[in-house]
């Protein structure tokens, strides 16, 4: 409660206390009473309604870190699937080019893995690996196409010359000058 403010009667401090008591009995002021409960309610309603705003912010930002949540993981799936295609396919192609490069199919794909790996250790490994494999591959051909020498002791005959390619002819001339003019002096005669 609000004191009454005594400076504001006309010679209240040298009046008798028969006249402070008609004086105070006589004073009018203002009822402020209904200005501060409207004051009050008004207050209380702001507060309510900011209460109700914070609460529905709070939700709001829950749903929405939820739905960016959401969209964080769909778009951490959406990389990790993609990265897996860009893997087959990479891999895919380089296991097609290395075995048109005559890799045997199972090395082809390790090494296509390996070079998407960026695994460079392993690639030049297998590159050693089909390398060999080409080498022996080379060396079976050739010892397959290679004839059979003459049986004896290892002159050519006369007959055996005869019937020799043009081919064999020409290595024998190479390997053995001597005998292959004497062979051949002898087609002469």
């Amino acid at each position: 409660m609000a004191k009454i403010d005594t400076s504001k009667i006309p010679g209240y401090a040298d009046m008798s206390a028969e006249d402070k008591l008609k004086a105070l009995e006589g004073f009018e002021y203002e009822d402020n009473a209904a200005e501060v409960e409207r004051l009050k309610n008004a207050n209380s309603k702001l507060s309510s309604e900011s209460a109700e705003y914070k609460r529905k912010l709070r939700e709001k930002q829950t749903d929405e870190e939820a739905k960016a949540q959401k969209e964080a993981e769909e778009k951490e799936a959406l990389i990790k699937q993609n990265k897996e295609l860009q893997e087959k396919v990479s891999v895919s192609e380089n296991t097609a080019q290395l075995i048109a490069l005559g890799y045997d199919e199972a090395l082809a794909a390790e090494t296509a893995k390996a070079m998407f790996d960026g695994d460079t250790a392993k690639v030049f490994a297998n590159q050693k690996k089909h390398l060999e494999g080409l080498k022996k591959k080379f060396e079976k051909e050739a010892l397959d196409h290679t004839p059979t020498p003459p049986a004896g002791d290892g002159k050519v005959t006369a007959e055996a010359f005869a019937k020799m390619t043009l081919t064999e002819k020409a290595k024998l001339k190479l390997s053995d000058p001597e005998l292959f003019k004497a062979l051949d002096s002898t087609k002469e005669s």
